[in-house]
């Protein structure tokens, strides 16, 4: 029983600096802040793009293939206490999961 929380302990290490839209995110619940249960949301505060994505079709692949697997454990790890504390971010995550993947978009130049 050691071994499983040492290494779940592990997954949650990743810190917030290391999330790609760590400087231009603005939503106050972040699954990679060990203390949102302490951050207040407010009807027009953004939702976490990587919280969103999560729930979608073959998301841990794109979350591979972006090298995101630590991040990827640590949403999903979190996703379920975050949506059962937020009703407002439990509906945007359900209704997330009916649309196409952000993080495979391909812009065309020129």
């Amino acid at each position: 029983m050691l071994f499983i929380l040492k290494k779940v302990g592990a997954m949650s290490n990743i810190k917030l600096n290391e999330c790609p839209k760590y400087f231009s995110c603005s939503a106050p619940i972040c699954p990679l802040d060990k203390d949102w249960k302490l951050r207040a949301l407010c009807n027009e505060d953004a939702t976490c793009f990587y919280l969103l994505e999560s729930v979608k079709d073959a998301s841990k692949t794109h979350f591979e293939v972006a090298q995101l697997v630590e991040m990827y454990k640590r949403v999903c790890e979190v996703r379920g206490d975050i949506c059962n504390t937020h009703k407002r971010i439990s509906n945007k995550v359900e209704a997330s999961k009916n649309s196409g993947s952000r993080m495979t978009r391909k812009f065309k130049h020129g």
